[in-house]
């Protein structure tokens, strides 16, 4: 009974602190200094840890091939600085061209989706249906050009966000450069801060957690490169305007588990509409049909076994953290619930079950 009540305890002060972080996010300027705090400190090391698992395996690899490990990080910065000038060469014109295109057309998209929504309202197929057609169409038209018209806010959130990440950016290359070439020092050395007694316990939790993080942020980075390029080809197929900049949005919504596939089709299914609302069907096609390889194929070899989380749980994670920190909140959500379950499960295991096991008869 004594266990069960320090358990009832802690979960109330648990929601407490939840209820009071929520009630405190109302409060802008609470958590104003903390946010410019979290794009000066905690960014650089977000985008160095993602960046990390990307380039170890091939740091690993030209060690074992008896290359200096300082110069093989430097031979991959050279690879990777190589890559990005073929990118501003062979593929940001198009997306800039596409882009720009967008947010200039989008007063008249409001007006084209709902020309298309009156055309297909004075259908034989829309007429032929027993429901309240024109209650149901200027719903859904109030509905969607708000948020074609709000689209322009977004877009001005992410030119601030892209500024933020473009200032914070260059302290990546010289935090990862150490995180590549002392991570097993740093490793010992954190092994070393615990007691004898707990380094056994902390060795498999630290390898543990490397092992989910080094499967979840290489195996959705190739992941959502295949299936951008797998949507990428459908649209290009199809004519689909702005096929290049939706495909890197669905790649890209594609890092989330599950939900983001949703939220990917969305845009992807309005610029359909406005075009012809038959290319909505081979949207929904193309888009499925790549999500079907991916899940089938793909993933078992790259993953090796499903990821072990609900899907209602993620979307309960992307809320909060989205409410919380935004985008960058939404992308690390699943990483650190991932982490924290795996210490929660330590913790439990060494401390907490031995006490239960006392207690029990």
């Amino acid at each position: 009974m004594q266990i069960g009540g320090r358990f009832y305890q802690a979960a109330i002060n648990i929601i407490l602190v939840l209820i009071m972080i929520y009630l405190a996010s109302k409060i802008d300027f609470v958590f104003r200094p903390f946010r410019l705090a979290f794009d000066i400190v905690v960014m650089p090391v977000i985008f160095s840890v993602f960046f990390y698992y990307i380039l170890r395996p091939f740091v690993s690899k030209l060690h074992h091939l008896k290359m200096n490990k300082a110069l093989a990080i430097l031979l991959l910065y050279a690879l990777m600085a190589g890559l990005f000038i073929l990118f501003l060469f062979l593929v940001w014109p198009t997306l800039k061209s596409q882009i720009t295109s967008f947010v200039e057309s989008l007063p008249l998209l409001a007006t084209d989706f709902q020309n298309q929504l009156q055309q297909l309202q004075n259908s034989e197929i829309v007429q032929g249906v027993d429901i309240n057609e024109s209650s149901l169409m200027n719903k859904l038209t109030d509905y969607l050009s708000d948020v074609i018209n709000s689209a322009s806010e977004y877009v001005s959130g992410a030119v601030s966000f892209i500024t933020t990440f473009i200032i914070v950016i260059s302290t990546v290359p010289i935090l990862l450069y150490y995180m590549l070439k002392q991570d097993k020092e740093a490793y010992r050395k954190i092994l070393h801060t615990f007691p004898p007694r707990l380094r056994s316990e902390t060795r498999d939790t630290l390898l543990q957690i490397d092992k989910i993080l080094s499967e979840f942020i290489l195996g959705r980075v190739v992941l959502c490169v295949l299936l951008g390029i797998m949507v990428y080809i459908g649209f290009l197929i199809i004519d689909l305007p702005y096929s290049l900049m939706l495909a890197l949005i669905v790649a890209f919504f594609n890092l989330i588990p599950y939900i983001g596939q949703i939220l990917a089709m969305i845009p992807c299914l309005i610029v359909a509409f406005i075009d012809s609302p038959s290319s909505v069907i081979w949207v929904i096609l193309i888009i499925m049909i790549a999500q079907q390889i991916e899940g089938n194929l793909l993933s078992p070899h790259i993953y090796g076994r499903k990821l072990d989380i609900h899907p209602v749980v993620t979307i309960l994670l992307i809320l909060i953290a989205g409410t919380i920190s935004g985008i960058i909140g939404i992308m690390v959500a699943i990483p650190v619930y991932l982490i924290a379950k795996v210490i929660l499960a330590k913790l439990y295991h060494h401390f907490i079950e031995p006490k239960i096991s006392e207690h029990s008869p």
